[in-house]
């Protein structure tokens, strides 16, 4: 079995095809910019941008990420840029990609005088904006998105936007440990944010923008057990995966 999956990865990296594409990656870049204007060039270096609330701030420095890619990208130095910062909801992000900010006392140079070639926006899906009621909040959501790439477009016009949704809430054992709800009051506040997970996945659809999915179906092997609301290690691992994945097999960055 081993020597099985050896073999598979073995030709993984020495695919021919891969390697073509590698080779030509300038001239399949011009060819694909005829038909699709928003392409990242190919480069020796690429940057990523992560933005969001503690679902992808569990990230941290984007260590698992960096590994999925180097297998995909290995003659690549690809960088990760991680601004999302816990307890922030989607009416935050205009402020963090223009303005210095300081939330949670993390303070955050603006996005976008960073370069990047790529930036990932998350749903914010686990700050639901409660203060609206739930139509109110889920249109204020898709304004807010709309803003904020209007901005990327205006600073950087060559960046590629795509949308990530995250590990979402197990109805039954939602802020298990943290918060103390009853059974109703626990499914009502894990229904609130699947719904804002699902309706950022609907506005890329909406929108033809790029979205990775990275929910996990409900698996608890990918939820934190101690707050049953962030990723588990196991999670973190998934999402990473994921999106490295994802990247790769759409060529959101050239080979």
């Amino acid at each position: 079995m081993n020597f099985i999956v050896l073999c598979c990865f073995s030709f993984f990296l020495f695919n021919p095809l891969l390697s073509l594409e590698r080779t030509f990656a300038g001239p399949i870049y011009q060819v694909k910019k005829i038909l699709n204007a928003q392409l990242v060039p190919p480069k020796s270096t690429y940057t990523i941008v992560l933005v969001g609330d503690s679902m992808t701030d569990y990230l941290g420095s984007g260590v698992e990420l960096k590994k999925y890619l180097k297998n995909y990208y290995p003659n690549k130095q690809i960088n990760i840029l991680n601004f999302s910062v816990g307890s922030t909801n989607i009416l935050t992000l205009p402020d963090r990609l223009q303005n210095l900010t300081n939330y949670n006392a993390r303070i955050s140079e603006p996005i976008l005088n960073t370069d990047f070639d790529l930036i990932l926006i998350e749903s914010f899906g686990h700050n639901p904006l409660s203060e609206y009621s739930l139509e109110k909040g889920l249109k204020k959501h898709n304004e807010v998105m709309d803003q904020a790439r209007q901005m990327i477009k205006q600073r950087q016009p060559w960046a590629r936007v795509v949308l990530l949704a995250t590990i979402e809430p197990h109805a039954e054992r939602y802020a298990e440990g943290v918060a103390n709800l009853t059974t109703e009051e626990r499914k009502k506040w894990a229904q609130e944010r699947i719904t804002y997970i699902k309706n950022h996945i609907d506005y890329a659809k909406l929108h033809k923008l790029p979205v990775i999915d990275a929910r996990g179906g409900g698996n608890i092997d990918y939820i934190n057990t101690n707050d049953f609301i962030h990723p588990s290690v196991t999670g973190i691992d998934f999402i990473s995966r994921e999106i490295a994945d994802f990247i790769f097999k759409n060529r959101i960055l050239p080979l």
